[in-house]
Parts: C-alpha cells; sequence; structure tokens
C-alpha cells in the first residue's frame, strides 16, 4: 500500500463547486478528503467551509481505486458519494442525494490499492437513507456484506427500509472475474432465497452507475458476494 492522490469536487445548489485534495492518502484507511488549499486558502472540512450550503452532486477519484466514499455527520452516514479511479472518470460529478451541510460534517475516502478485492455497495433508501456495506474476499468463499460503520448485516441495518437504488464498487477486471453470483451480489431474504442481484462495475476502468431497484428490507436478511478463487 501506498499514499497516492485522491482528489474530488462537490456541487451546491447555488451552482458553486468546490475542488477536494488529499496529495497523499494511505490506501487501505478510511481518511478525510478536505478542500484544496490551492483554492480554498486553507484545507477545510466541508461542513465547515460551506455551512448552510446545500449538496447536489460530486465524485471522487482515487490513483489506483476507490471503494466508498461518503459525508459523515456524528457517526452517520450523510450521503454516498460516486468513486472512480483517476483516469476512468467518465461522468464527472454525478447526482447525489441533496443534503443541507452543517459545521463538523466531512467527506471520508476509502482509497485502496489496484490489487484490492474489497467490494462495496451503496444501498439508498426511498426514506432518504443511505448506507454503504463492503467485504474483502479472501480465495474461495461465500462473503457476507456488512456495514461500514457499523459491522452490521443488511437486515439488522436497514430493516424496515425499501432500497430502490444501489452502486457496485468492485475491484479490478481479474478480480470481478472470480465472482460468481451474478458477478457482483446477491440480496436474500430470511430464508436464503434470492430477491435482488447487481453486477459489479469495474471501479478501476469506468465509473459505476446506479442500478434501479425495489427490495423491501426485513430483518436476518443478507448481502453476498461469492467468489470462486
Amino acid at each position: 500500500m501506498a499514499n497516492v492522490q485522491v482528489t474530488g469536487s462537490i456541487r451546491f445548489s447555488d451552482g458553486s463547486s468546490v475542488p477536494l485534495l488529499n496529495a497523499a492518502m494511505a490506501e487501505g484507511t478510511l481518511t478525510e478528503l478536505q478542500t484544496d488549499s490551492g483554492f480554498t486558502t486553507v484545507a477545510q472540512g466541508i461542513g465547515s467551509y460551506a455551512p448552510g450550503k446545500t449538496v447536489v452532486a460530486g465524485s471522487v477519484a482515487a490513483a489506483n481505486n476507490a471503494s466508498y466514499a461518503y459525508i459523515l455527520r456524528q457517526g452517520v452516514i450523510l450521503a454516498t458519494i460516486p468513486v472512480a479511479a483517476a483516469g476512468a472518470v467518465n461522468n464527472g460529478q454525478m447526482p447525489m442525494k441533496n443534503v443541507r451541510l452543517m459545521p463538523g460534517d466531512t467527506v471520508q475516502v476509502m482509497a485502496v490499492t489496484a490489487a484490492d478485492r474489497e467490494i462495496s455497495v451503496y444501498a439508498h433508501c426511498t426514506d432518504g437513507t443511505q448506507q454503504i456495506f463492503a467485504v474483502t474476499p479472501s480465495g474461495a468463499a461465500t462473503n457476507t456484506l456488512t456495514s461500514v460503520i457499523t459491522g452490521n448485516g443488511l437486515g439488522e441495518t436497514l430493516q424496515g427500509k425499501t432500497i430502490n437504488e444501489v452502486y457496485v464498487n468492485g475491484p479490478s477486471a481479474a478480480n470481478v472475474a472470480k465472482i460468481s453470483s451474478a458477478g457482483g451480489v446477491v440480496f436474500l431474504d430470511a430464508q436464503g432465497s434470492p430477491i435482488g442481484a447487481a453486477h459489479a462495475s469495474v471501479v478501476a476502468a469506468a465509473q459505476p452507475k446506479p442500478v434501479a431497484f425495489n427490495t423491501r428490507v426485513a430483518l436476518n436478511f443478507a448481502l453476498q458476494c461469492v467468489t470462486t478463487s
């Protein structure tokens, strides 16, 4: 693992945008991404820089790969941020959940190596809840994705909520080829029956796009990724 450049930008409802930069973010470690001091005089957390402004779009790109990014407020994911790898940003700023910023809100990023096998899922719900689940497979196995905030599974985290959109942020093409579960992830009910599936995007090759869903979550539902090696 290395320290790599991570860039990004956030657009607000008033039409303005702010660039984000960390010139040496440690791969594999969740890290705050602040404003680019070359344009904002000092590097600041997004909430301190723009309190009261409403986020409408954004993106984050890491040198090799990015598993996930989000705006954090008091230990809770306020909004997920679309991710990409440098050189594979084909959509630029993408629509985000509209959120009004407060001081203390921060952008958190998980930059990973090109060889990292982590797969992550953004689960967006009809009530505005947004959550991220992830797992790093190792060898042939059935891997259960858990919340990056609490470590709990799908059912425990989103019980009673309806998922209407997902992003599946995948590893390299070689590692996605080792995934047999719909080429990405499968959503299972409490009896272990499939109720949803979505293919993983190779983040290093193309910026992931949302997949429409309509899945109501109950207790003991699970989110799994099966790997062949």
